[in-house]
Formats: C-alpha cells, structure tokens, sequence
C-alpha cells in the first residue's frame, strides 16, 4: 500500500498521505473507562481501517488497537506518543528503529505483552511508516517498564503478520502541522 509506490500509468506527481486524528467512540466489554480516544488517520480514514487489510488473517482479520490519546494516559504521557511520531523517544521501550504506533484496545497499554509498532522515517519533504509489526512479550508482561526505560527488552518481533512491503508516505509538512495541532489540543485542555 505505498502511497508514493503506485503506478499511475504517467509521470504525474503521486499525492502523499495526509495525517489527522478523529474521536472515536469506545464500548469497553465491562462498561467502565473512558467512552472515547483519539485515532491517528489517513486522508480521513481511521488508522486501524487502513492497516486491517494489510493484516494476516493468521492472527485476525481485523486489528484490535487503540492509541493512548485518551483520559487513561495523562497528558505528558500522550505528549510523549505524539512526539514519539516524530522521532522523539517512543512512550514504549523497543528496539532501536521501532515506534510504537498503536496498543490494545482492552488495556491501551503495552504491559498486556504486544504493541502495533513500525519503523519512521523522514526526509525534508516525507514521512514514511513502514515495517509494521507486532512486537510480542514473549515472557509474560516482563518487557515493558515505564516511559522513559533506556535498555530495549528481548525482541519478540513479528512482522509477518502484515503482508507485503507496506508503507504509509505522508506530506512532512502537513504530517509535523497535525502533530503539533494535537499537542496542542492536549495542552489546551490542561488545567
């Protein structure tokens, strides 16, 4: 699903991805929580609706996650995922190159054993998401320590269960603008 990778049949320029974030309503099995979270989304369309196709059905076939812009996160902590977007220290300690993009939706956090990650990488004028995985606690809860944990755990990494060599291309500008436009959102309602 390349965005800059499609065959057009021309020479004309492929328009890039354009990030955003929309409110997402949120039915807990037990019926407590939070009633909603942010997602990320692509040209208008919910992360999770973009990458479930790209999902093995091996595992599912469709993508249970959840992003922690929501009450259950404080605000630092969903400051630190958005920046964590743009290259900043991940709100997850994984391998180096690897940033958590997305947790589960039961628990929105890692200390259930997985987290939908990918590799991100920017240029003057892109920002690429490729490499999408699941990286899996493989000794029960035992990786994952507290933002801000400087050794990366073993890695319990499964990327197979994307298909193909997908990636996300978005417009950096516009990509770095709907960050800050979310940050800015949380600081805003700060006391």
């Amino acid at each position: 699903m390349s965005r800059n990778a499609r065959d057009t049949g021309d020479m004309s320029p492929v328009s890039l991805a354009v990030l955003g974030f929309d409110e997402v309503p949120l039915h807990w099995p037990w019926g407590e929580g939070p009633s909603s979270f942010r997602s990320p989304t692509v040209d208008g369309r919910l992360l999770q609706e973009v990458l479930t196709p790209l999902y093995a059905t091996r595992h599912s076939d469709q993508l249970d996650i959840a992003y922690p812009l929501t009450s259950l996160f404080e605000p630092a902590e969903q400051v630190t995922w958005l920046t964590s977007l743009m290259g900043g220290q991940s709100l997850t300690a994984l391998e180096p190159g690897r940033t958590a993009i997305a947790y589960c939706s039961q628990c929105f956090s890692d200390t259930d054993g997985w987290v939908l990650a990918c590799r991100i990488r920017a240029t003057d004028a892109t920002v690429t998401w490729d490499h999408f995985g699941i990286d899996n606690d493989s000794d029960n809860f035992g990786r994952y320590g507290k933002p801000g944990r400087v050794t990366p755990p073993p890695s319990g990494w499964f990327e197979e269960c994307f298909s193909g060599d997908s990636s996300i291309v978005f417009d950096r500008s516009l990509y770095e603008n709907a960050v800050a436009a979310e940050i800015s959102r949380l600081e805003g309602a700060t006391p």
